[in-house]
């Protein structure tokens, strides 16, 4: 079988379903194509917090209590220190989520606006004209091939990053796999609260230290106790069982426990290509705080649409020159901060629980909305150490992670504005990249 459309969509979650509405919203045929059957698309794992105000911000009617993705709502946020100590409140209201009636919505929103979904249908290879451009791609569905041409193709497969990891090292892309250096392992315990203890519900509580939090599930008695950790999904098992000795998480009883992983890696240096773009999880897009996501790649969603929107008008391929502005004004709006923000955090993952004590107790880099500090960072961290409470190498090494997110943004804020300037950019970017670890 043999499809023609405008645009390809690999990837049917929440990246792909909104980029496929926005540009079948502007006219264009659009197909997204994913692996999953239908009835489980997004279901990976089950409960997702997404922040109020997000679906009203990018033009998606906000879930509302009733609706059956929607579970509930909460407004505090609470992160603790290494002892339990030194609470630092935040508010912002935010939504519980299940992901797979999220989806189920949101593909009927996309559909409504025109796309075509096609579920049960696994990417093989990229299809190339005879000018060696992107146009589309080869999938197995069933037991045979279906072949999609495509003026523009968006890769939001997650992960595995399928169109991105399988275009020629000459195509302008970063083509390289994600390896286990740069995910994060997370495990998600769904359980029945028998004893809240200081927990209030619905609510989160995170402990930075030990990157392991208490949050809201879909049952109000309930909770989900998360954990994520490098290397592999029994390192997050190992931290989680350590913890559970502090006493410090409510007495429950388990449901069921659910694996995902994260990204931990920085944004590729360029988003685009002759009739490509990488969207989301596929492009590394996560908050470096709270290691989600959804709403931040709908910022890249939304400009793409816009540069793309006037590229391929009159049935134009987009070129790489043509859409270059999706680069620039991704790193204006956010992805210049980001950068900065992953390369800072860095150097605060090294600390000792007594370190992380007092960086906690004096406000440095954890701050509560009611107390913020106006102290600079550095001088914070240099008084720590005259004071014997920050160790000699944990402060050079957060005061340089400090330097490098800083070098950084001020380098991405020159992003180049065409790409004949790109490779000497990249060759900085890549010098300023090697010092995080």
């Amino acid at each position: 079988m043999e499809k023609k459309v405008d645009i390809l969509v690999v990837g049917g979650c929440t990246t792909g379903l909104y980029f496929a509405g926005l540009m079948a919203e502007k006219g264009f045929k659009v197909l997204v194509c994913d692996k999953s059957p239908e009835e489980t698309l997004g279901g990976r794992y089950d409960v997702i917090h997404i922040g109020r105000g997000h679906f009203s911000r990018f033009g998606i009617p906000e879930p509302k209590p009733g609706d059956p993705d929607c579970v509930t709502s909460f407004d505090k946020s609470i992160l603790r220190s290494a002892s339990n100590k030194w609470p630092k409140t935040h508010t912002a209201p935010i939504l519980v989520l299940r992901r797979i009636p999220l989806m189920k919505w949101l593909a009927d929103w996309a559909k409504a606006k025109g796309a075509e979904l096609l579920c049960e249908t696994s990417f093989q290879k990229p299809v190339f004209d005879s000018e060696g451009r992107l146009a589309g791609g080869i999938f197995r569905q069933g037991n045979g091939e279906c072949t999609v041409k495509a003026r523009l193709t968006a890769d939001a497969s997650g992960i595995p990053s399928v169109v991105r990891t399988s275009l020629p090292d000459n195509y302008g892309i970063e083509n390289k796999p994600l390896v286990n250096k740069e995910l994060s392992y997370v495990v998600l315990r769904y359980v029945k609260l028998l004893d809240t203890k200081d927990f209030v519900l619905p609510s989160v509580t995170t402990w930075p230290q030990y990157r392991i939090w208490v949050g809201s599930s879909y049952d109000p008695n309930g909770a989900i106790l998360g954990t994520g950790a490098l290397g592999s999904f029994e390192n997050a098992e190992t931290i989680f069982e350590k913890f559970s000795e502090s006493g410090w998480l409510p007495e429950y009883e388990l449901d069921h426990v659910e694996r995902c992983l994260n990204t931990r890696h920085r944004t590729p240096y360029s988003l685009v290509s002759d009739g490509f773009i990488v969207l989301g999880d596929a492009a590394c897009i996560t908050n470096p705080w709270t290691g989600e996501g959804v709403p931040d790649t709908w910022v890249l969603c939304s400009i793409a649409a816009e540069e793309f929107g006037r590229a391929m008008q009159n049935g134009a391929y987009p070129r790489r020159e043509a859409v270059w502005t999706v680069n620039s004004r991704y790193i204006s709006e956010q992805g210049a901060l980001f950068a900065s923000l992953f390369a800072s955090r860095q150097g605060f993952t090294c600390c000792t629980p007594e370190e992380n004590d007092y960086m906690f107790e004096q406000s440095i880099f954890y701050e509560d909305e009611n107390n913020r500090s106006r102290n600079d960072v550095v001088q914070q961290i240099a008084q720590g150490r005259e004071a014997g409470r920050l160790s000699s190498a944990v402060a050079e090494k957060i005061t340089g992670a400090l330097k490098t997110g800083k070098d950084i943004h001020a380098h991405y804020v020159n992003y180049p504005k065409n790409p004949a300037d790109f490779e000497s950019w990249t060759r900085e970017a890549d010098r300023l990249w090697a010092s995080v670890q």
